[in-house]
């Protein structure tokens, strides 16, 4: 992450107290320098706007632990795991678990309602949206071509990628990305990916 880039991201974030994607974006960025402390307070400025984001409760378990604030990362931890099943958001609960487990926690106990499980995919081998958890409707055919069109086809629902049209509408309007450059492009898929839950 240039500095440029964390300039701009960081004059985002100052801006506008509420904007959830630009502290997320910031907060990623922090992490991504090595300022996991900063990093922190952004994910937590994240949710005190939007106590439901999942994925916000992991970055900050992360940067917390990289800070050395062990007992905030599994408090967030455990948080963040149970929204994160409540929502059917399973790569940041999958995720959240496995950090548990390297710290040595129990992972707490939650209905065993319709869960997807490690892969992604829903229990018995069907179609489970990555984001939300729900069995469809699918996607009709690629968004876009290459593999991550093919991903997205297998892994996405309609509704999920439909509000992540308006939300990398938002993306590319706040961050002014330039669509011709490649690590704007870069960029762009790193959001799209988070969003919808296909990082790896």
């Amino acid at each position: 992450m240039s500095d440029d880039r964390l300039s701009k991201l960081r004059a985002m974030a100052e801006a506008d107290p509420n904007d959830e994607l630009a502290h997320f974006g910031f907060g990623s960025a922090l992490l991504e320098a090595g300022q996991p402390g900063e990093a922190a307070k952004s994910f937590q400025r994240v949710l005190a706007i939007n106590s439901q984001n999942s994925k916000a409760y992991q970055l900050l378990a992360e940067a917390q632990r990289a800070a050395g604030d062990v007992g905030y990362a599994i408090e967030a931890l455990k948080t963040g795991y149970r929204i994160a099943h409540k929502r059917g958001d399973l790569m940041p609960m999958n995720a959240m678990a496995k950090m548990l487990q390297e710290m040595g926690e129990a992972v707490p106990q939650v209905a065993a309602a319709a869960v997807a499980g490690e892969s992604g995919g829903a229990v018995g081998g069907g179609f489970a949206c990555s984001r939300c958890g729900s069995p469809g409707p699918r996607l009709a055919k690629q968004p876009f071509k290459g593999p991550l069109g093919d991903t997205i086809l297998a892994r996405v629902c309609q509704s999920c990628w439909r509000e992540w049209i308006a939300m990398g509408t938002k993306v590319i309007n706040e961050l002014r990305l330039p669509m011709h450059d490649p690590q704007a492009q870069e960029m762009y898929d790193r959001h799209m990916k988070e969003f919808l839950n296909l990082e790896e």
